[in-house]
């Protein structure tokens, strides 16, 4: 089959929800992040914010039928001496540009019945492309698997591993009960036996909320209360109301509150897209009761909630840990390895990333200054 690679325009991916949406749910692509809604909203904050170049890709197969979408833009960043590096990331991560919201399972969109024949044509395009370096953000091990295969083709590539993080996804389609006893005893009682207490003696009830805006400034206070600092800034504000109203189809949101004698104590930020739950964010009242962890409690109802519903087969936690601790790994999940690639096509840029390992930790200091490494 011939396809064909078309670059597509700010106003075109903008009118792209219906066959992006479409295309999404007949790709491997992961279903919020790589969604139109997170896509167009990411990019609708801080393209120009951060003066980005986009270079939206879409295959087409005969008949303009989409079946290839690689949300792609490119930044220039210029080094002390004038020398400016051009270089390729996925929308939905700016990779030392500037702070945005995270983006995970970042990868490319492609029709997995023609996986392969898709992949090799957009890498066979980017080759035409001029740019540096490739920086691929938080992507799992499968999505990074796609980008290569289709990358290998037709560039002769270095491989710098940049950064690696842990996640945790809590499969949800056996029995509420069996995943409690797989609990460790103190987990298990933070999770689900602190409810007699909390319901109970302190009156507290898990409640569903409705209005973004007011949540999201919950959210913001429960942060700055524990860690000095809001959870999110104007844009990561600006550009989550602007998510949570683009949801459709199979996404959904699902905030929810903890109260106790009529008090919010803890939030949770949840949103659901085809078969998984995503746990976004969470704030709570840190001294609210000594013999309550907030946060674990609030999570153990989101997620009995995902077990009851048949359609939900998991609840993702995400990369990242906790203040003191990697709590996710009590949770009894399985792990999730998130990478960030850098793919260095420029030959003085290879030079440079060859010779650090021979230099003195000044002299490879001063280079990554010089490039801005």
């Amino acid at each position: 089959m011939t396809y064909t690679v078309r670059r597509l325009s700010e106003k075109e991916f903008f009118g792209l929800q219906e066959s992006w949406d479409h295309l999404l749910e007949q790709s491997n692509a992961d279903p919020l992040f790589m969604s139109w809604a997170w896509q167009a909203s990411w990019w609708e904050t801080w393209g120009d914010r951060l003066n980005l170049d986009l270079l939206l890709l879409g295959v087409y197969a005969p008949g303009d039928t989409l079946v290839g979408l690689a949300p792609l833009y490119l930044s220039a960043v210029s080094t002390p001496l004038g020398w400016k590096v051009r270089r390729l990331h996925v929308v939905g991560n700016a990779w030392k540009l500037g702070p945005t919201v995270r983006t995970e399972y970042v990868g490319v969109i492609v029709d997995r019945r023609e996986q392969q024949a898709i992949l090799q044509v957009l890498g066979g395009y980017l080759a035409e492309v001029r740019w540096d370096e490739m920086i691929i953000a938080d992507a799992s091990a499968r999505s990074m698997r796609m980008i290569e295969s289709g990358l290998s083709h037709t560039l002769a590539l270095s491989r710098v591993v940049r950064s690696e993080s842990e996640g945790v996804v809590i499969p949800t389609q056996g029995q509420f009960t069996d995943w409690l006893s797989r609990l460790g005893k103190n987990t298990r009682l933070k999770a689900y036996n602190r409810r007699e207490l909390f319901e109970g003696t302190l009156n507290g009830s898990f409640e569903e909320w409705q209005t973004p805006e007011t949540f999201l400034a919950l959210l913001n206070r429960f942060h700055c209360e524990r860690w000095g600092k809001p959870c999110f800034d104007d844009n990561a504000v600006r550009f989550h109301e602007a998510l949570l109203n683009r949801l459709s189809g199979s996404q959904s949101a699902r905030m929810s509150v903890l109260r106790a004698d009529n008090q919010i104590v803890s939030v949770l930020y949840d949103v659901r897209a085809g078969n998984r739950v995503y746990n976004v964010q969470a704030g709570f009242m840190q001294d609210f009761h000594n013999k309550l962890s907030l946060g674990t409690l609030h999570l153990g109802y989101a997620i009995e909630r995902s077990f009851q519903d048949s359609s939900i087969v998991s609840y993702d936690l995400l990369a990242g840990s906790g203040k003191n601790t990697f709590y996710k790994q009590h949770f009894r999940g399985e792990q999730v390895l998130f990478t960030t690639v850098e793919y260095v096509r420029s030959p003085i840029l290879k030079m440079a990333y060859g010779a650090r390992g021979c230099m003195s930790p000044r002299l490879v200091s001063s280079i990554n200054r010089f490039f801005r490494l």
